[in-house]
């Protein structure tokens, strides 16, 4: 190397180092300002269901820290994929959030074409709740039990009827897996949330549902719907005396969270004040029992790198099971 071409070299490095020192001056800048004007809160269901009462609260209560609101838009569909795919191709300047439910990461890529990479398309801030399930009927079904209802189900096959927010979700994928393990014949009626699935099974048209206590809890305690079991691993605490699917024996359980995201892009510093700001509500003891208590929700906090680390591990996972189940695409 002549002593030309080293200096060039060393200058080159120079100004490389240069702009990456101001690439992390912008950066910061950016978060100190950062938010300057309201933040669009992409919510992939409809309203009405847990995710959406879910976000609208909390969002409400981070909104105070940041000094900006958040504006709610529901995009349901596709069990969740329409609201996500909106979310990812968005701007990366973090005023655009979304929400999302874990299966549109791990599930859905594995059983239909997605216009977006689960592992490269999107930047976590972090998880604000664990999902949890039950299997519900109308309050004067003749099932009161999970038991009655597998009965009517095996006693009439093909008839049984099941909603679930869409297809691919934890919902969807536990009950085919129950039904083979089971020896169940049952139908699946796909729908955008807990607010199409409540008036369908009110009115008749379909037996039975898969929901979350937020949107359930009110109804069941005002008479009109009933829960069978718990689907998730643990009971609810807001209705105690309901049994697991695991309390009867059966191994099979259903696992999911909601998680906030943002477009792969958005400057670190921007995403980590998202996360700061969620992460100080979601273990709030006082607004963890208010959600609790008053809208029959559980606050959960997982960092936005733990989270992504768990989804890549639970893609690879899902990729296998899903062709066991004869679901892959």
């Amino acid at each position: 190397m002549t002593e030309k071409t080293g200096k060039v070299r060393s200058s080159f490095v120079s100004v490389i180092l240069v702009l990456f020192s101001l690439a992390f001056i912008v950066q910061g800048v950016l978060a100190a300002d950062y938010p300057t004007r309201p933040i669009n809160l992409i919510i992939q269901f409809v309203p009405g269901t847990s995710t959406d009462i879910i976000a609208r609260k909390l969002a409400e209560v981070v909104s105070r820290d940041l000094g900006q609101p958040f504006v709610p838009v529901n995009k349901p569909g596709g069990g969740g994929t329409i609201g996500v795919a909106e979310m990812a191709k968005s701007k990366p300047d973090g005023y655009t959030l979304g929400c999302i439910n874990m299966p549109t990461l791990t599930m859905n890529p594995h059983m239909q074409k997605l216009p977006y990479d689960p592992l490269k398309d999107i930047a976590h801030v972090c998880v604000i709740s664990a999902y949890e399930y039950g299997l519900y009927v109308k309050a004067d079904a003749p099932w009161n039990t999970f038991e009655d209802f597998l009965d009517y189900a095996r006693k009439n096959p093909g008839k049984a009827t099941y909603g679930t927010p869409g297809v691919g979700n934890t919902s969807h994928i536990l009950m085919v897996q129950l039904g083979k393990e089971l020896n169940v014949d049952w139908r699946h009626v796909p729908y955008s949330g807990d607010g199409e699935m409540i008036p369908a099974i009110l009115g008749g048209h379909l037996d039975s549902g898969v929901g979350s206590p937020a949107a359930l809890v009110p109804q069941i305690k005002g008479g009109k719907l009933k829960l069978l079991v718990v689907t998730s691993k643990d009971r609810w605490p807001y209705l105690p005396a309901v049994p697991t699917l695991l309390d009867k024996g059966y191994k099979t359980y259903q696992a999911s969270y909601l998680s906030l995201g943002v477009s792969a892009g958005t400057p670190e510093p921007i995403r980590r004040r998202l996360e700061d700001a969620f992460k100080k509500a979601t273990q709030d003891p006082a607004l963890k029992k208010e959600f609790e208590e008053k809208i029959y929700a559980s606050l959960t906090y997982i960092s936005g790198a733990d989270y992504a680390k768990f989804c890549e591990e639970q893609y690879h996972y899902y990729k296998d099971f899903l062709k066991t189940m004869g679901l892959a695409k």
